[in-house]
């Protein structure tokens, strides 16, 4: 039974450094998968940006649309910084 619990548990720690170890993916508008530290990745979510910031200014003022777009700028904006972190220097 011990044995068998470990086992488990070392298992379940392989699978977690092998997931740590892969990089960070972004799925662009046109479907494809890039790194996160690809220039592709960042010139796309720089796309979403400005989409979704246009689609926000048609938006009147305390509306949930507008609302809602600007928590979608908010997580992509954190996504842009992020993979400019990661961009080859």
């Amino acid at each position: 039974m011990r044995r068998e619990v470990l086992k488990a548990r070392l298992r379940s720690i392989i699978s977690e450094v092998v997931r740590n170890d892969e990089p960070e993916m972004h799925r662009c508008i046109n479907g494809k998968s890039v790194k996160m530290s690809s220039p592709k990745c960042v010139k796309d979510i720089m796309h979403r940006i400005d989409d979704a910031r246009e689609e926000r200014d048609t938006c009147p003022g305390r509306t949930d649309a507008r609302e809602h777009y600007n928590g979608l700028l908010r997580v992509l904006r954190r996504k842009l910084r992020r993979s400019q972190k990661l961009q080859p220097e």
